[in-house]
């Protein structure tokens, strides 16, 4: 019975954890400021940004096409795509 315990209070301190350290849209500009550099040309970007409480989804768009997906989760960043030239399917359930 302990043992339930243990891992009960465990598995809600990771999830307060991850909450807490759910990296922000300005954490996320940083990041990718600081790994691909800044925008040479005067390019009209937006990102996507869809949040799932314990975890983040960046996506720059440019104009029509879709960049690389990161997760943002315990303060730093994952890549999840090489980029695409459609929507991601998976967040489309999502809008």
């Amino acid at each position: 019975m302990k043992k339930r315990y243990w891992f009960g209070g465990l598995l809600v301190l990771i999830v307060f954890i991850a909450i807490l350290t759910n990296p922000s849209e300005e954490k996320y500009l940083q990041f990718s400021k600081e790994r691909y550099g800044d925008i040479e040309a005067p390019v009209e970007m937006k990102i996507e940004r869809i949040n799932f409480v314990l975890f983040t989804a960046y996506t720059p768009t440019y104009h029509w096409d879709h960049g690389i997906t990161h997760i943002g989760a315990f303060g730093t960043f994952f890549q999840v795509s090489d980029g695409q030239y459609d929507y991601p399917f998976w967040l489309e359930f999502f809008n």
